[in-house]
């Protein structure tokens, strides 16, 4: 048998094959006694006809019916052989015939593509480092007082402190009412920073009944006059900062004082963000990886990709008719198929070179994390996750992207992070 392999893009490749008609024979015997075992022959019982009669009667048809087989045998036993890496069996692009001399075939495939591991120790992050002012504690702090405020009815706003139930009534340039531009019972709380300063301006000192004309802007930056009317004005009673509330908003018994209750609530912020530092890390810590190793990705792998994404936003949107642009949908996110497929080569390159694996602590540090959150003993989800593929990868994914930022140059900048003062928004319906 002559063989020959031509290279095409990527790592796409044509397998042709030349057999002569002496290395065709077994193969066209075996597709005559098949044929022969469901047989029916005149004269014959089903499946015991002479073989020479069978050839003599159907033996050029048998052979051009059996070279799609053959194609597949010779091909699946040439891999076989030869220890192809196959990851896409194309279709069978020619094939040429002739009768008892020879038999030529071509057939396209896909390997999986050969990882050099040219650079992953040094590579250059960079680490932001936040800093937390008092202010943002002090904003969450006043979040979780509102959220657990009581309202008092009173006559007439006459501080920050208020919340005011509004219709609001769009008006003309002459001051005259636009019909069908009208909102009816928007809660405002007079606190919110996100306030136009027209509006909070327009809404100080309102009294329950009364009416206001507010000059705004509208969204080309016009002028634009509305009509605001308080049909409610409640007093905001924020709630006392004792063991209460925080045992009410923590969940906790152990925070007694509200020094202790500001040091929870500063720590869970800064958590908030050293996560984001963090995702960002691993983010730039694949980017940088993809950058200085060259990967060439198969089609099926960008596909395989693709097809995850469609169905994850199908699931997401499941019951809901969205009207899903399957194609354009794929279009918008392949350069992400074609991110997450370099990452997962590389990846599983960099598992090998530096032999890293998922081990026993592993597992139970995952299961702990989950036992925590839902009260039940790790050791009963520890047996489920060692056999979980899925969770087995994400440890492994996670180990090395831990590897590649500790073998990093990594360079720390601070940064600030404090309450930001707006004042640009429009009324909020809370």
């Amino acid at each position: 048998m002559e063989t020959n392999i031509k290279e095409l893009e990527n790592t796409k490749k044509e397998f042709e094959a030349t057999l002569s008609y002496d290395e065709l024979k077994p193969h066209f015997d075996k597709a005559t006694e098949k044929f022969r075992k469901k047989a029916n022959i005149p004269g014959f019982r089903k499946g015991k006809a002479p073989l020479s009669m069978i050839k003599k009667m159907y033996g050029e048809s048998l052979e051009f019916n059996a070279l799609e087989d053959i194609t597949n045998d010779v091909f699946k036993e040439y891999v076989r052989d030869n220890k192809i890496d196959i990851i896409d069996i194309g279709a069978i692009l020619d094939m040429d015939y002739k009768p008892k001399e020879k038999f030529t075939f071509k057939i396209a495939y896909e390997t999986k593509p050969i990882v050099k591991l040219e650079e992953y120790k040094g590579l250059e992050l960079t680490k932001t480092v936040y800093d937390i002012h008092e202010s943002l504690v002090d904003e969450e702090i006043d979040y979780f007082r509102f959220r657990n405020a009581t309202f008092e009815l009173d006559g007439q706003a006459m501080d920050d402190q208020y919340m005011i139930t509004v219709d609001i009534q769009n008006l003309d340039d002459a001051g005259n009412v636009i019909e069908g531009e009208t909102q009816k019972g928007l809660q405002i709380y007079l606190a919110n920073p996100d306030i136009y300063p027209e509006f909070k301006a327009g809404f100080q000192g309102i009294k329950e009944g009364e009416s206001r004309v507010v000059e705004t802007k509208n969204a080309d930056g016009g002028p634009k006059k509305v009509q605001v009317t308080a049909t409610k004005v409640e007093k905001v009673i924020l709630a006392d900062m004792n063991e209460e509330f925080f045992k009410k908003v923590l969940g906790k018994d152990d925070i007694k004082t509200e020094e202790e209750f500001r040091d929870y609530i500063r720590k869970d912020i800064k958590k908030v963000y050293d996560d984001m530092t963090s995702n960002k890390m691993k983010n730039d810590v694949v980017n940088e990886m993809i950058k200085a190793n060259d990967v060439v990705v198969p089609d099926k792998y960008v596909e395989y990709f693709l097809d995850d994404f469609v169905k994850e936003e199908k699931e997401k949107h499941k019951g809901h008719n969205h009207g899903l642009d399957e194609v354009e949908f794929r279009k918008q996110k392949r350069v992400d198929a074609i991110v997450a497929a370099k990452w997962m080569l590389l990846r599983e390159e960099l598992i090998k070179a530096e032999n890293i694996e998922a081990d026993d602590a592993d597992f139970m540090k995952l299961a702990e994390e989950t036992a925590s959150r839902f009260n039940i003993p790790a050791e009963n989800l520890l047996g489920i996750y060692k056999q979980n593929e899925d969770i087995r990868m994400r440890i492994l994914n996670d180990k090395v992207l831990d590897f590649l930022i500790a073998n990093a140059k990594v360079t720390e900048k601070n940064e600030l992070r404090k309450k930001q003062e707006l004042g640009n928004a429009p009324a909020e319906e809370k």
